[in-house]
């Protein structure tokens, strides 16, 4: 209680009022700042970290995209996106709320200091219970939202693209779609809704405590009103500024935990920049001589199995794959056709055994300079819809302007019989996502990928299902192609069309990842083994 009403000075206040100046023009700066410039400042914060993003994703490889978890962390990150904007702001309401709790801490000491620290300690359980409660729900804001967002994406894209629409219209599958994204937003909400509510009691209860250090100010306040040493005018002003004391204090701490949580979005930024390659070249590695000939490629007694899980895909496996030799695997689905191409091109590391080339094991290759030395079509290949020449080029920048190379990769795949109807030729842009895009057949699309593969003119050839989409006459005319311009390649070809492997040198039947059968198609036509079972089933369908 007071003893004696204090007064204050003009010359007490101009430190105050120096404050309280010098703050205005910085909070005036910023906020005059960020309402003209702040839809330029996301947008230029969105594009840096869209290429930061796109930058980090070229420098990794399919085993990290193929695990799920990278997966959810690449779609946790792009919270990232206004984090520092919204930082920003807050920082700004941090520095009000600042200078409220200042200023009032100022002005409410003069007759009673001992506010400041009770309204200061009065908002620290809320701070902590504010800051658990974010912590808890940062699970289900972000954690668990992932998987949300991409189940959500991934259904906008079978409904909007033009490869997968088709089948929804006829199939009426919106409905069940839209309704699978309705279930799994209901069970995310519902667990959101449980974390907050178990939270929400604390929150409530330590505000309550506040309300309650507020009140017992505001008797000390009274009193001294109802003790003659305070005017209503001091009392309502002590009143006002203790509010500020309380505000001021409790919005520098919530702002302080929410800056701290949103930041947790940045720390799974900065965790995806961090990611490495599973699959690294490794530090000293060795580089394969350049020679004329294809280099000789070996498996030897490998066996293999993804990550996580424990049925081995290939197991005891050996093979080899001479120099300038045609190579068709068939077999059955899940036989290992396609892991084995895997394990070639190292997208993945065998569990045992080794793959040898020229005799170097291929973990002792730099993969770069390997990769120099394959072209690929896969069975999922890339539909660029840029334009037709990009789609080629793409397949080897180093000679993109070679005129005479491109010309006959392109007549090699098939591509050249329809290149002429495109109105605009080599600039013409395919598909139909772009303004002015012509979209292209399947067989159209796989022989402009086929022709990015020759384009290319690596030693090693890799084919997974090269021609599925192709006529069989334009089939026929690619594989002599290959028989008779990719002499000097070594040719590996993984199809279901027995007409595309047959003139192959050596053709291996895989079963349940082993060779069960090898030879040519004469000698595995007389087994009458699996090879024979399978193409006479093929055959029959022509007949």
């Amino acid at each position: 209680m007071l003893g004696k009403q204090q007064q204050l000075s003009f010359s007490d206040l101009t430190g105050l009022l120096t404050v309280f100046v010098i703050a205005s023009v910085i909070l005036n700066v910023i906020d005059s700042f960020l309402e003209t410039q702040s839809v330029l400042l996301d947008t230029r914060m969105d594009n840096y970290l869209d290429k930061q993003i796109i930058k980090k994703l070229t420098q990794l490889d399919p085993a990290t995209f193929e695990d799920p978890e990278f997966q959810n962390l690449l779609s946790q990150i792009e919270g990232v996106k206004g984090t520092i904007t919204v930082n920003v702001t807050r920082i700004t309401a941090f520095i009000d709320a600042a200078f409220k709790f200042l200023t009032a801490a100022v002005i409410v000491s003069v007759a009673f200091p001992i506010f400041v620290p009770i309204m200061l300690i009065a908002t620290i359980p809320s701070f902590f219970s504010l800051d658990h409660y974010r912590s808890k729900v940062w699970k289900y804001f972000v954690e668990e939202r992932s998987l949300l967002v991409r189940v959500t994406q991934y259904i906008k894209n079978l409904l909007s693209q033009d490869g997968t629409s088709k089948e929804v219209v006829i199939y009426k599958t919106g409905d069940i779609l839209y309704n699978k994204m309705k279930l799994h937003q209901k069970s995310y909400i519902q667990k959101f809704t449980k974390a907050s509510g178990a939270g929400l009691p604390g929150v409530i209860l330590t505000r309550f405590f506040e309300l309650a250090a507020f009140l017992f100010t505001q008797t000390m306040n009274l009193k001294a009103v109802l003790a003659g040493t305070l005017g209503i005018g001091q009392f309502a002003l002590y009143f006002q500024q203790t509010q500020n004391l309380m505000s001021g204090s409790h919005g520098m701490l919530d702002i302080y935990s929410s800056i701290s949580m949103r930041n947790k979005y940045v720390e799974k930024y900065f965790e995806f920049m961090a990611k490495g390659k599973v699959i690294q070249s490794p530090e000293n590695a060795l580089t394969i001589p350049d020679t004329p000939a294809p280099p000789h490629i070996e498996f030897r007694n490998i066996s293999f199995r993804y990550p996580n899980t424990k049925k081995y895909i290939l197991k005891n496996f050996s093979l080899t794959i001479n120099s300038g030799e045609k190579i068709a695997l068939v077999g059955e689905n899940g036989a290992g056709k396609t892991t084995l191409i895997k394990l070639l091109l190292r997208f993945y590391d065998v569990t045992e055994g080794e793959i040898l080339v020229n005799g170097v094991n291929i973990s002792k290759i730099n993969l770069e300079k390997w990769y120099k030395k394959i072209g690929a079509l896969f069975q999922d290949f890339i539909k660029y819809q840029f334009t037709f020449k990009e789609n080629v080029i793409f397949g080897n920048k180093k000679d993109s302007e070679n005129s005479e190379l491109l010309k006959e990769a392109i007549k090699n795949s098939g591509a050249e019989e329809y290149l002429k109807n495109l109105p605009n030729g080599f600039d013409q842009v395919v598909g139909k996502m772009f303004k002015d895009g012509i979209d292209l057949s399947g067989g159209q699309w796989q022989k402009l990928a086929l022709a990015r593969a020759f384009f290319k003119n690596a030693p090693i050839l890799i084919l997974d299902e090269p021609t599925s989409a192709i006529d069989a006459k334009a089939e026929y005319e690619i594989f002599q192609h290959v028989q008779q311009l990719q002499k000097d390649k070594t040719v590996v070809i993984i199809s279901h069309r027995f007409s595309t492997v047959r003139n192959a040198d050596r053709i291996l039947v895989l079963d349940e990842g082993k060779i069960v059968e090898e030879g040519n198609h004469e000698v595995l036509m007389k087994k009458k083994g699996l090879y024979a079972e399978l193409f006479n089933i093929q055959a029959q369908g022509y007949k």
